[in-house]
């Protein structure tokens, strides 16, 4: 009875009030009379999956815009795109764009687990579909393991795209955010064949011109005492009051990670992204941060929240990029976001502002977007839609439409795409 006491009222007092409501609701109680409770919401309503579509968007690319080890889509370059429609009963369709790793499964029936189903019910389908990575029907339907979290993150969008719709609001509203402009910084300064120092100036000075106030230069592809270089001359270029992140996208060893930081302490970087070899890029950073000056970013590569745990465990980290359209979708992002915000982590996810603005505005712990700016580096971004967020002053603001909110291009997608469902 203590449990139930309220906060300044006295055991007697609380059981006098007791007795008084009881003596209220017996008689009705007795009688069989309905209480007079307030109706289930109309808008409540179940939905059934009828079918889902799907095409893969390839457009070749002019030039090779080299990371450190690789460019960007091959060394025979291409963008790529995954397109998705899931349809249901009650004519509500969930629109979703996901990476081009999906296609493999899709076409092999992958999409078939979800068909019939409610989507309202994310998450019991998400853990439906993510149980196949330990099951034997990934070898028996020929579903490799990345495409399997490929087409898990694009069908996950599109099932929250179609909650968000039936709900009648924007998807950042859906879960409780608002839409006050979001951070966002412009991805550059690849290493492009056949350009020098001036080539490198012209496109910063682009970059500032569309309005951004933020950008992040690409390090790790050349020695190190270039990149110094370069780095020194775009923060020239830009000047001090203009945030500055550099991704070596695995580029170096411990030893240049930590003389690369040293030299290039003094430029004010907002972070220093991906420095480690592969083979090393988890527990190598715990050693990275001991002696680098400069915060560390990384969590693209991870797959799940499993591998975004045991980064956020390390407690090298400062900010984690987890790309929920490249893996996984919403559902795990927002987990991942959840473990970043109790360890003292920012989010700053890896591409798409389209789709991680929405998840973004939802949480205390978001910091910025990473989007493109180069025509020739993400033709997507500036071909692909008819409807998408603005970009203005280096701030992202989002769709007021319902869903996700963006439209895509009908001639676009005829020209670049094959159907796969």
């Amino acid at each position: 009875m203590e449990k139930a006491k309220r906060k300044g009222q006295s055991r007697r007092e609380f059981i006098a009030g007791s007795a008084v409501l009881g003596s209220v609701l017996a008689p009705a109680i007795a009688s069989g009379a309905t209480l007079n409770l307030p109706p289930p919401p109309a808008g409540v309503r179940k939905l059934r999956i009828t079918k889902v579509e799907a095409t893969y968007l390839v457009k070749p690319l002019k030039e090779r815009f080299w990371m450190s080890l690789a460019p960007i889509g091959g060394y025979e370059p291409k963008a790529t795109r995954l397109i998705l429609y899931v349809h249901t009963d009650q004519g509500i369709v969930g629109v979703a764009e996901g990476s081009g790793g999906a296609a493999g499964v899709l076409r092999k029936g992958f999409a078939d687990l979800i068909v019939g189903e409610d989507p309202q019910e994310v998450e019991r389908l998400w853990q439906k579909m993510f149980d196949v990575t330990v099951s034997r029907q990934s070898a028996i339907r020929g579903w490799e393991h990345d495409g399997v979290l490929a087409a898990i993150a694009v069908l996950d969008a599109a099932l929250w795209d179609i909650m968000a719709r039936t709900a009648g609001l924007p998807l950042y509203k859906f879960l409780g955010g608002a839409n006050k402009g979001i951070d966002c910084y412009v991805t550059g300064c690849y290493y492009r064949e056949g350009t020098g120092e001036k080539e490198l100036v012209e496109e910063v000075e682009m970059y500032v011109k569309m309005g951004y106030r933020a950008l992040k230069i690409k390090t790790g592809g050349v020695p190190v005492d270039e990149d110094v270089r370069r780095a020194r001359l775009v923060r020239k270029t830009v000047g001090k009051d203009f945030r500055l992140m550099m991704d070596s996208n695995r580029g170096w060893t411990l030893r240049q990670a930590i003389e690369a930081s040293r030299k290039l302490a003094d430029l004010d970087f907002t972070w220093l992204e991906e420095p480690l070899h592969w083979y090393d890029d988890v527990q190598g950073l715990v050693r990275l941060k001991k002696d680098c000056p400069i915060p560390l970013a990384s969590g693209e590569n991870e797959l799940t929240r499993y591998g975004a745990r045991r980064l956020l465990e390390t407690g090298a980290i400062d900010f984690m990029q987890f790309d929920c359209q490249k893996t996984c979708g919403p559902t795990e992002w927002l987990k991942v976001a959840s473990m970043a915000a109790a360890s003292d982590v920012w989010m700053a996810p890896h591409h798409e502002p389209q789709l991680h603005g929405h998840l973004m505005a939802a949480i205390p712990n978001a910091y910025i977007l990473e989007s493109f700016g180069h025509r020739e580096r993400d033709p997507f971004w500036f071909e692909l839609y008819t409807r998408k967020p603005e970009i203005r002053e280096s701030k992202l603001w989002l769709l007021e439409e319902p869903g996700i909110g963006v439209e895509f291009d009908k001639s676009v997608i005829q020209k670049y795409g094959s159907k796969i469902l």
